[in-house]
C-alpha cells in the first residue's frame, strides 16, 4: 500500500480489501460526484469514458455509493437519439467568465439499460460546436481553458441547486481539470462542499491549452503557482488530494495510484480509495 496525504491507496494489481464504511455514516452509501469530460455511450475519446461508465453503476449496485454524473453536452451528442430533456429548475444559472457571463442549461438523460442519469452542462457558446477538444480538422479549440472553467463552475452550481452534498468529487479528464482548484478556492467555504474530498483521473491527452498569465487575467483567475503555465491536466493533478490513473497511463507522481485492467478489480480499488479518503484527515 501507499500513503497519500494521510490516506491509504491501493496501487495497480495489488490485493484490495474493502474496508468498513465510515462510522459516522453507518449503513449510508457514500455520495460521489463523478465529473467527466466523457462517458460511454455519449462520447468516448479516451479510456476515461469507460471508467465513468463502469464505476457509478457497479458501486451503486453494491450499495456503496449514491452517485451523480455530470458532463458537457457537446454538439456531437444527439438530443433526439439520446432522449435528452432540459431540467428547467436547474437551468438559467449565470456562470461568470472574466468580465462576461454565460447562461447554463442543464439537460438530463438516462444511460441506456441502467437506472442512472447523466446531467449535461449545456451552453451555446462553449458546447454547441461539433467537437470535444478540437474541430473536425483536428485543430484544438483556442478557448479550452474557458470551456473547462465554465464546465467546472456549472457542475458545482448545479450541485448547489440540487442541494446534494458530495462526500467525494472524482473528476475525470482535462475539461474537468479545474474542478479540484474550484473546490479549494471559490467553493472552499461553501457548507455543501465542506466535506468533499478531491480525486482526479487524467485522460492522457496532450492539449495545447495552458493557464498562461494572459489567460488567467482574462478569466480573472488568481496568479496561483499551482495554476500558472500549467495544462488543464496538470492543474487537476496538482490540486487533487489523490491522482488515480487509468490502466493504460503510466503514473507521473510516485505516490499516485493506478487502476487495474479488470473491471472487478477497478471497482474494488475505487471503493477502497473512497473509503480510505473519507476516513483520513483532509489535505
Amino acid at each position: 500500500m501507499i500513503f497519500v496525504n494521510s490516506c491509504v491507496v491501493v496501487p495497480h494489481r495489488s490485493s484490495v480489501i474493502i474496508l468498513p464504511t465510515n462510522p459516522n455514516k453507518k449503513d449510508m452509501p457514500m455520495r460521489v460526484l463523478f465529473v467527466s469530460s466523457e462517458i460511454i455511450p455519449f462520447v468516448q475519446v479516451t479510456e476515461v469514458a469507460e471508467l465513468v461508465r463502469l464505476l457509478p453503476e457497479r458501486l451503486q449496485e453494491a450499495g456503496l455509493v449514491e452517485p451523480r454524473i455530470m458532463m458537457p453536452r457537446y454538439g456531437i451528442i444527439s438530443e433526439r437519439r439520446n432522449r435528452l430533456h432540459e431540467v428547467i429548475r436547474l437551468s438559467g444559472t449565470h456562470i461568470p467568465l472574466g468580465k462576461d457571463q454565460e447562461t447554463l442549461k442543464v439537460k438530463v438523460a438516462a444511460i441506456p439499460g441502467i437506472r442512472l442519469q447523466v446531467y449535461f452542462m449545456d451552453n451555446t457558446r462553449y458546447f454547441k460546436r461539433k467537437g470535444v477538444y478540437a474541430d473536425k480538422e483536428g485543430t484544438e479549440f483556442p478557448d479550452n481553458v474557458a470551456r473547462a472553467l465554465f464546465f467546472g463552475r456549472a457542475v458545482l452550481e448545479t450541485v448547489r441547486k440540487l442541494g446534494w452534498a458530495p462526500d467525494i468529487v472524482h473528476a475525470f479528464g482535462s475539461l474537468a481539470g479545474l474542478v479540484p482548484f474550484l473546490l479549494t478556492t471559490e467553493y472552499a467555504q461553501d457548507p455543501l462542499f465542506a466535506r468533499a474530498r478531491r480525486i482526479y483521473t487524467p485522460d492522457g491527452l496532450s492539449l495545447k491549452a495552458r493557464l498562461r498569465t494572459a489567460v488567467l487575467e482574462k478569466l480573472r483567475l488568481p496568479q496561483d503557482e499551482l495554476l500558472a503555465d500549467r495544462s488543464l491536466d496538470e492543474a487537476g493533478r496538482a490540486l487533487a488530494e489523490v491522482v488515480a490513473y487509468p490502466a493504460s497511463l503510466q503514473p507521473v507522481e510516485s505516490e499516485a495510484m493506478q487502476f487495474a485492467v479488470e473491471p472487478e478489480a477497478i471497482v474494488e480499488q475505487a471503493a477502497a480509495l473512497y473509503e480510505q479518503l473519507l476516513s483520513s484527515v483532509p489535505a
